[in-house]
């Protein structure tokens, strides 16, 4: 693998190591100041906390461009690329919600139960703020702009997509093989943007549109 390529991928994984590593050190925490183990809820976040300490760390200290090009953190200069981007966003969500009302995934109810939350305010904080700053700063930021150093367009979104799956694993295959599409949607606003703000902004919101459908259907 070419070398410029292998630096990325370490730094994305001591990330998730350390994302990891501070799950079971807040569970020990817990456990000893609290006497009870953490919540999915608290673990999530001790995780998306502790990737977003070693996302930050890798960009600044171990890697070799900038630090603001490094984790491509900008916002599109053009307004209308926001504009299509997010409608292309709502007309999706709007397909998805008409196809999970009518039946064909299931009953609502095996559909929410799909998702661990614990519908928490620290759930909420966890899928709409952390979740989409966190992942989209390590995938869509760090990865893919280590990968567009070497490679086109095509080939750096098909590998961060794969590896965005890859991070949901524990959730089981299904759950790897339903991110997919939404990690390319990401990756190709990443592109066309020309950093992360974006697909910030569109992580945010599909993430809220799970929520709001997890509670209120």
């Amino acid at each position: 693998m070419d070398r410029a390529v292998v630096p990325a991928f370490g730094q994305v994984l001591f990330a998730v190591a350390l994302g990891y590593a501070g799950v079971a050190g807040a569970a020990v925490l817990a456990t000893a100041l609290v006497g009870r183990p953490l919540g999915f809820d608290a673990r999530e976040t001790a995780f998306f906390l502790s990737v977003g300490l070693g996302t930050v760390f890798a960009v600044g200290a171990m890697s070799d461009l900038p630090w603001r090009r490094a984790s491509a953190l900008s916002w599109p200069a053009d307004r209308r690329i926001v504009i299509r981007f997010v409608a292309v966003l709502l007309l999706v969500l709007a397909i998805e919600a008409t196809v999970a009302a009518s039946g064909l995934l299931g009953s609502l109810e095996d559909i929410k139960a799909m998702s661990s939350s614990e519908r928490s305010w620290l759930g909420f904080l966890n899928a709409v703020l952390l979740a989409p700053v966190v992942e989209e700063a390590l995938f869509r930021g760090l990865l893919f702009t280590r990968l567009r150093q070497r490679f086109s367009a095509w080939p750096a979104l098909v590998i961060v997509t794969l590896a965005f799956g890859l991070l949901h694993i524990e959730n089981g295959l299904l759950h790897v093989v339903s991110v997919l599409p939404a990690g390319a949607f990401l990756s190709y606003a990443r592109e066309v943007s020309g950093g992360i703000g974006l697909p910030i902004l569109l992580h945010a919101c599909m993430n809220l549109a799970i929520v709001v459908a997890g509670t209120f259907l």
